[in-house]
């Protein structure tokens, strides 16, 4: 795997690991869900999972394009986030994924990019402010408790990102000095 991310250009090579280990941990997603709803979840949350390929092709998508694997991975984080949105519901708390979506878009682009960066950081900051009535019920629907044990588990998966984001991008400052 660590030739898979691998990069040239270090800020790429960043956003290639990050994407392998959204990508990796987007199977177990589901079992989570199924592990703290029982069967109440059913086989549809697995469907939770649909964006997995798109995270692990980035790192190919990059040795075509550093720049075009580098937005991609902002993108694609904001749509799969929309997407479980749209799956378990507002009130699981999954609108936090957006945040490290921001983050990425703001730290692996080129002061030349900006244009880039801005539409990728302001495509997860639009998407955090749609109301609730724009993606309407969730397709899967879960019971409070359930969906309060689920707001707190990804909580500490945003918490959990955001600290592999800034140890990766803390890693990539150092190399500059």
């Amino acid at each position: 795997m660590r030739t898979y991310a691998a990069h040239d250009d270090p800020a790429t090579a960043v956003a290639n690991a990050i994407a392998l280990i959204v990508g990796w941990n987007g199977p177990f997603y589901p079992l989570y869900v199924v592990a703290l709803a029982g069967a109440g979840g059913g086989p549809a949350v697995a469907l939770t999972a649909l964006s997995t390929p798109f995270f692990l092709a980035i790192p190919a998508l990059a040795r075509r394009s550093s720049r075009a694997g580098r937005l991609a991975l902002p993108l694609i984080g904001t749509a799969n986030t929309l997407w479980c949105i749209k799956l378990l519901g507002p009130a699981c708390g999954l609108q936090l994924f957006l945040l490290p979506c921001v983050m990425l878009a703001a730290l692996l682009h080129r002061r030349s990019e900006r244009p880039l960066l801005v539409l990728a950081a302001a495509g997860a900051v639009a998407a955090y402010a749609l109301p609730e009535r724009v993606l309407g019920a969730a397709l899967i629907p879960l019971h409070a408790e359930v969906t309060s044990r689920l707001a707190a588990l990804n909580e500490a998966s945003v918490l959990a990102l955001t600290v592999v984001i800034a140890w990766q991008v803390a890693a990539l400052l150092r190399r500059d000095r």
